[in-house]
């Protein structure tokens, strides 16, 4: 195989990884309650479409990466993928077709769980809404909405009622609990140091609010794509030695369960029992400041009074 066809897969892998990894990071921002989407800030308003853009294309190509690396494995050519097109449902499908290389090894018991097609209660919708985003109807709404008197714009009230559906383990809703909290006190802190301008854009980032029934849609999201980086691990583990071990590139980010994905990739905890020790002892000075605070504007009102 060409070098340059090597250095392709790797850099296409990449690319999918950071493209579908920034969509779930952006979709748990979506607000799930209407009023919130009618009066809510520029951030929010549009976190939908950014995140459904950036997944659709990363698990596109994470399924092409899949079939192709597996038709090569086994018979030493590519296919053509250009006929899927957008179509997300016809690539998943032809990836759960899929059969493993012969040449591959066994995979490991964590391997062999991911390696069944996640189905959920939000299923078939939810594959329904990624490929109606994907193939234009979703992506160009808001455009087609300005010379189409019959435009329907339907991304949102699809998530909403997707949403609506969705639910995330006691451990998920603890780590979004301690993700507030972390902001809450790294804040604080900063603003007490005099550097609360300064670190405003850390803080956005920071800030930036978490919905829990978009974290459930995102964690069935996940798990579609943790399925397909699965299936992309096995087609090219020692399969062919002119193929890239892709999974080095995938199961870093992808091959975790859902709460720990969450942990380690949306909510950005190295490790929540430090986490939560130092945020204990970060408390304990903010509650004092505030009580303090508190105590000063008393006497304060007092003198005036």
């Amino acid at each position: 195989m060409p070098q340059v066809i090597w250095e392709s897969l790797v850099v296409e892998t990449q690319f999918a990884t950071e493209l579908t990894l920034t969509g779930l990071r952006r979709l748990c921002a979506v607000p799930t309650d209407p009023e919130l989407v009618k009066w809510g800030s520029r951030d929010l308003n549009y976190a939908l479409h950014v995140g459904m853009y950036s997944y659709s294309s990363g698990l596109e190509r994470l399924c092409k990466l899949a079939i192709a690396c597996n038709v090569y494995a086994t018979t030493g050519e590519f296919p053509r993928l250009r006929d899927y097109s957008h179509r997300i449902g016809a690539l998943i499908d032809a990836v759960e077709a899929l059969s493993p290389p012969t040449t591959a090894p066994d995979p490991s018991e964590r391997e062999t769980e991911y390696l069944v097609r996640p189905l959920d209660d939000l299923d078939p919708e939810l594959v329904g809404t990624v490929e109606r985003f994907a193939s234009g109807a979703g992506r160009y709404e808001h455009l087609d909405a300005l010379w189409k008197d019959d435009a329907e714009i339907n991304t949102y009230n699809e998530w909403s009622a997707l949403a609506g559906r969705a639910s995330v383990s006691k451990e998920v809703r603890r780590l979004i609990s301690l993700k507030d909290a972390m902001a809450h006190a790294i804040g604080s802190e900063l603003a007490d140091d005099g550097l609360e301008s300064t670190a405003r854009t850390v803080m956005e980032d920071l800030e930036l609010p978490m919905y829990e029934p978009s974290v459930g849609v995102v964690l069935s999201l996940f798990r579609k794509v943790r399925w397909v980086s699965t299936i992309l691990n096995v087609a090219t583990y020692y399969t062919d030695p002119d193929l890239p071990i892709l999974g080095e590139v995938v199961s870093p980010t992808f091959i975790h369960t859902s709460a720990d994905f969450f942990n380690y990739h949306i909510a950005r905890i190295s490790d929540d029992a430090v986490v939560e020790e130092e945020l204990g002892e970060v408390f304990e000075r903010i509650n004092a400041r505030e009580a303090e605070s508190d105590e000063e504007d008393l006497d304060g009102n007092r003198i005036e009074d």
